[in-house]
């Protein structure tokens, strides 16, 4: 993946928070090798298919254009949640109570395995469950329906066994939110991370336990069958021959298969975080209309507040098509989508400014955009992409990526070795109905 390219006001910024420390380097591919599978991205999906793989004694090989963490997954919030990017009430509506029930639980199973590999692994990434607050602002269009979704998502959810709290005007008000917001929904056990770390950790340890051989600055160029039975990945820096292949490049997937084109849409999403500050500026993670933030905890007891949002769907510069209108692949897409655009950034200002007044004077230290993929329906891809060139993966996490990393890291590892782990015991049924890739509900 190229580096961001600053422009415009915004020049000299670009840096994600999350990638401003000495990552390693696993130095480039060189020449032509063979593998038992080979990996493209060497993000956190990435690198945990690696781990997952190995601990069933499969090899593989993990190519990343960039540096590992450089895509999305150093790019985002620093959050874990476990439920989707729809509500349960609408989640419900759209896929039927017991498939809702089943993601939810999915998502809490990925929790699960998340902290369990963080602990295995001894990866240092300041990883707590401090919660998630949705929240309905009053000057959006149709809060007061929002408001009432929070509300039946409380009660159901609770209903169903999990933990969720319904917020009022004067609880959020309480929690120290702006008075523009009326109600929201908490859940409790929704996490926090230090993202980059996470990332380069696992990475560090799947190197050193020699479940996998990562290189990175080797660009995938294209992705071919070598016979019946293999795959190869032409990168810039050599040939990869492998039995499988798994594509882990999320909203770029299209531009391998282009058949996911119409059901994984680009959309670039940026992100702020201020100097370290003297009063922690909130609790956990917030997400409503247009804006969503967090805490950061600095080593001398100070906080920063990481600060996303002013995405609209309909505006030119937050949206980005895999190929252009001659059919080819879309370059801005990796040139534009993971940089900063200045009318995103004057709109995330704006929230910035409306919602934290008090921090109006904070000097920003760090500004970045990225590239986040979405289906139609909220939910991911996880699955076979294209059986022809046996290229399997996941992709469009639609805004909760860590909600799906490990269940479909360790589901796809298991289809591969053929040893069934408890995502494919528990869950197989709703991922096949739910998250299958190039099912129509996926595309736009």
């Amino acid at each position: 993946m190229p580096s961001p390219i600053p422009h415009g006001p915004y020049a000299g910024f670009g840096l994600s928070y999350w990638l401003d420390f000495e990552r390693p380097r696993f130095g480039p591919l060189e020449g032509d090798i063979s593998a038992d599978v080979a990996i493209v991205g060497a993000g956190i999906s990435g690198v945990k298919l690696a781990h997952y793989l190995g601990k069933l004694g499969v090899r593989s090989v993990v190519l990343e254009g960039g540096v590992v963490g450089d895509g999305a997954s150093g790019r985002n919030q620093g959050s874990m949640n476990h439920g989707t990017s729809i509500g349960y009430t609408e989640c419900i509506n759209q896929v039927g109570r017991e498939n809702a029930r089943a993601l939810w639980n999915l998502g809490l199973e990925n929790q699960r395995l998340a902290v369990a590999m963080i602990n295995e692994l001894g990866v240092k990434c300041s990883y707590e469950a401090l919660g998630f607050v949705f929240m309905a602002r009053s000057d959006e269009p149709g809060f007061e329906e929002e408001d009432r979704g929070y509300r039946s998502d409380a009660v159901l959810l609770n209903a169903d066994g999990f933990h969720a709290e319904y917020l009022s005007a004067d609880d959020l008000r309480a929690d120290g939110q702006h008075p523009l917001f009326v109600g929201g929904l908490r859940i409790p056990s929704d996490s926090q991370f230090h993202s980059g770390r996470y990332v380069a950790g696992m990475a560090q340890s799947v190197a050193r336990a020699g479940h996998a051989r990562i290189f990175d600055e080797t660009r995938v160029l294209a992705l071919d069958p070598d016979g019946p039975n293999a795959v190869r990945v032409t990168t810039s820096r050599g040939v990869v021959r492998a039995a499988r292949a798994f594509l882990l490049t999320n909203a770029l997937v299209p531009q391998f298969v282009p058949g996911l084109a119409r059901g994984i849409l680009g959309e670039r999403g940026q992100v702020l975080v201020t100097e370290p500050l003297s009063q922690r500026p909130c609790r956990g993670s917030y997400g409503a209309a247009m804006a969503w933030w967090r805490e950061i905890p600095e080593p001398d007891g100070r906080w920063r507040l990481l600060f996303g949002g002013g995405r609209k769907r309909d505006e030119p510069d937050s949206l980005f098509r895999a190929f252009d209108e001659k059919g080819a692949a879309n370059p801005e897409m990796e040139s534009e989508g993971f940089s900063a655009s200045d009318a995103h950034q004057r709109r995330l200002d704006a929230q910035f400014h409306l919602l934290f007044p008090q921090l109006k004077s904070a000097r920003v230290t760090h500004r970045w955009g990225g590239l986040q993929g979405f289906t139609a329906d909220s939910l991911p891809v996880i699955g076979e992409f294209d059986p022809k060139r046996r290229i399997h993966g996941m992709a469009a996490f639609c805004g909760r990526g860590n909600a799906y990393t490990d269940v479909g890291a360790q589901y796809l590892a298991g289809k591969v070795a053929g040893v069934a782990g408890s995502v494919e015991k528990q869950f197989e049924p709703v991922i096949r109905e739910c998250l299958t890739p190039g099912r129509g509900s996926a595309n736009w």
